[in-house]
């Protein structure tokens, strides 16, 4: 609302006694002004006709003048046409840019002083206030005709007209950039709001007229915040605090940052509130790392709708901060279910964040808060975690701390169940690790579980290449050979599997690494486990190959007595019967019975007439 300071009737625009004589006929009764005007219009109409149609006439009879009359009546006519316009000139440059002219009427001591001192001094009134001729036509007539009541607000100041002098203007662009980028700017401006739609820069920026600095009361004209109280506590009723004492409106907010960001900004914090709230007593152990909120007091303390301040505690499911909270495992899971709605039970206010990892830090402090009242399990307790029912009724043990020994057991009775192996898991040697480097919560409703073999390969594999595998893996474990089915395929034959054994005996040079490189597992990759890895190129001569191809599949294969020993890349690759020799070792694959036979002497000298360097180029096709 517009705050207007008339204190006096101040003299009238127009020069002379002109006002005077126009008031008269404006103050004579509206039908006489009427068809007065009208009257006037038709004798100047009829008059132009006149002249027009007597044109020629007026034209003859000037030309048969002397020439000093012709000069006379030029001068004249150019003194009319030349006043006129000067005349006309005058009044337009006095009304639209002489500020005199709108103090005729509108008498602002202060404001108008307010305007004179500030840095639009320089400017005319109709450089902001503008209209068009009519409006200003009517106005005219109305002040003229006193008849002010008439007169309507008139000439508000629209944005465009403030963003042509501080947006676009050279001086002011530079410093209208970092004030459109203050939380409060860019929430009012950047708003889909219809409450802020047609917002302007006065509605802010002109509670009195020419006072462009908001005041305390800014906030609350044009309807726009007029039932904000304050409702808090002590503070309930206080009418003395400026909004931005509290809300940072000219915080800068990140160009990249969203409005709803700019909205957070405006939040009060604890800079703003630490500002009149010391708080000794509640806040004597804050620690700003400890508070998820960083330090945003307006997160959930609301002054203008809270009047106690653990209504705080309300606000922590309802506000949408922490809607999901059921989402989390961790507070649906067997172990919290039961006190997942208590907030406070572990996230005090002031400190909320919570080390999950801490499992038997926050038990225990849960126990000192509540004196008694709540009595979370011990931590590391495995013990009664792994016990089995058992038909003996002994008393139950202490709590056993993190790292304790296990209690001792007592003898069970006779026909009695026998209890459950005490926990394996060293704990004692593990308890400077966070719990939950074991204990997975990903279970919604399961308890905290620990997950062998996975649970301890992802800590014990994490580097291979630097660990001693033998300090968990005894060599005891790997004397046996490991056997792995492998699958030998061959053209035009269905696949066979064959069974073949590893022995860590025999590979005991080679680096663990070499063959278990699978991450957190340390699997074999699938060549590793075919043997193909590293016997890729074992098609050699002097190997013995019925070491490993035997049996009388290999012989039902080939039993072909013609074709049997030529053109082997008919079915075999040919990449692999290129590196063949038909030595004995080869031909053994098949005739096993014969290895005595005229040992060690090769086959083929005999039977084919050739060494089997010579004999190897029948083993691929004619050709080839």
């Amino acid at each position: 609302m517009l705050i207007l300071q008339q204190t006096a009737v101040g003299p009238p625009p127009l020069p002379g006694g002109v006002a005077a004589v126009l008031r008269f006929f404006f103050n004579l009764p509206q039908w006489f002004q009427i068809g007065g005007f009208f009257i006037g219009l038709a004798i100047a109409a009829w008059l132009l006709v006149f002249l027009w149609r007597r044109r020629f006439q007026i034209i003859s009879w000037v030309k048969t003048r002397q020439r000093g009359v012709k000069i006379g009546l030029a001068a004249t006519a150019a003194v009319v046409v030349l006043g006129a316009a000067g005349f006309g000139s005058i009044s337009w440059n006095y009304m639209q840019h002489d500020n005199a002219f709108c103090t005729g009427c509108h008498i602002m001591k202060g404001p108008f002083q307010r305007f004179t001192g500030s840095k639009h001094d320089s400017l005319s009134c109709h450089a902001c206030h503008q209209q068009s001729i009519f409006a200003s036509t009517r106005q005219l007539y109305l002040w003229v005709a006193d008849r002010p009541e008439k007169i309507q607000m008139h000439s508000k100041v629209p944005t465009r007209v403030c963003a042509g002098c501080h947006v676009q203007g050279d001086r002011e662009k530079d410093k209208w950039k970092r004030i459109a980028t203050t939380a409060g700017h860019r929430v009012h401006l950047e708003s889909d709001s219809s409450a802020l739609r047609n917002v302007q820069c006065t509605t802010c920026h002109g509670l009195e007229v020419h006072r462009f600095v908001p005041v305390d009361s800014t906030c609350g004209q044009s309807g726009c915040h007029i039932g904000t109280e304050i409702r808090l506590g002590k503070m309930a009723g206080q009418t003395g605090f400026h909004c931005i004492a509290c809300h940072q409106f000219t915080a800068d907010v990140p160009l990249l940052a969203t409005r709803d960001s700019a909205a957070g900004t405006l939040r009060p914090g604890a800079h703003e509130c630490l500002g009149c709230h010391e708080m000794r007593a509640k806040l004597a152990d804050f620690d700003p790392a400890r508070d998820p909120h960083r330090e945003t007091c307006g997160m959930c303390h609301n002054p203008h709708a809270q009047t106690r301040p653990a209504d705080a505690l309300k606000s922590c499911a309802s506000a949408g901060c922490h809607a999901d909270w059921r989402n989390e495992p961790f507070h649906t899971g067997k172990p919290h279910a039961g006190v997942a709605q208590q907030c406070t039970l572990c996230h005090q206010p002031h400190g909320a964040k919570v080390d999950a990892s801490d499992c038997a830090g926050c038990h225990a402090a849960v126990r000192d808060r509540s004196h008694g009242r709540v009595h979370p399990p011990q931590a590391f307790d495995t013990t009664r975690a792994l016990r089995r029912v058992s038909l003996i009724q002994n008393a139950e043990p202490e709590g056993k701390g993190k790292g304790d020994a296990n209690p001792p057991r007592a003898a069970p009775a006779p026909g009695s169940r026998l209890p459950a192996p005490i926990d394996s898991f060293p704990h004692e040697r593990h308890k400077q690790l966070a719990c939950l480097t074991c204990h997975v919560t990903r279970r919604a409703n399961a308890s905290l579980t620990f997950v062998p073999p996975r649970g301890c390969q992802i800590c014990h594999h994490q580097a291979p290449a630097t660990s001693t595998c033998s300090s968990c893996h005894a060599p005891g474990d790997l004397a046996s050979p490991h056997t792995e089915s492998i699958t030998v395929a061959v053209a035009d034959h269905p696949a066979r599997a064959r069974t073949v054994t590893f022995a860590h005996a025999t590979h005991e040079q080679i680096r663990c690494t070499t063959c278990h490189e699978a991450a957190v597992t340390l699997e074999p990759a699938p060549p590793v486990k075919t043997c193909t890895a590293c016997h890729e190129d074992h098609h050699t001569a002097r190997r013995d190959c019925a070491g490993c191809h035997s049996g009388g599949g290999i012989r039902a294969a080939h039993a072909d007595s013609v074709n049997a020993h030529v053109s082997c890349d008919a079915c075999h690759r040919e990449a692999t019967v290129a590196r063949l020799v038909p030595d004995r070792g080869l031909c053994l694959t098949c005739h096993a019975p014969q290895r005595e036979h005229y040992a060690p002497r090769e086959c083929t000298t005999c039977h084919f007439l050739e060494t089997p360097e010579a004999y190897r180029a029948h083993l691929r096709k004619a050709g080839a």
